[in-house]
């Protein structure tokens, strides 16, 4: 019984270990997105829905990828306008950087 209740607690602790790695590299490249976003908007409130930018997420080429999800400006305001966040980022060594924002009209 004592193997078991190791067991069970050596998994649990593994869990918890892999679970703060900051969760699949498209979600950490749609945190990155938006950071960056919210950066090259300075002043100005910014909505993104970041699992829609975590499953917008595909390859573009080996080591390159572009995530689109919609933004909204102003959120709550009269002035509220939508666009289309356009991301690429490079993963390097399983880190992402973003390379480039755009927002689509």
């Amino acid at each position: 019984m004592a193997n078991g209740v190791a067991g069970i607690t050596m998994a649990l602790g593994l869990a918890v270990a892999l679970g703060g790695c900051g969760g699949s590299i498209e979600s950490r490249a749609a945190a990155a997105c938006a950071d960056a976003a919210k950066e090259r908007v300075e002043g100005k409130l910014l909505a993104v829905d970041l699992d829609v930018l975590t499953k917008s997420a595909t390859a573009e080429g080996k080591e390159e990828l572009r995530l689109q999800a919609p933004v909204t400006f102003d959120t709550g305001l009269q002035s509220q306008y939508s666009q289309t966040l356009d991301c690429r980022v490079r993963i390097t060594d399983g880190v992402p950087q973003v390379v480039g924002v755009t927002f689509v009209f």
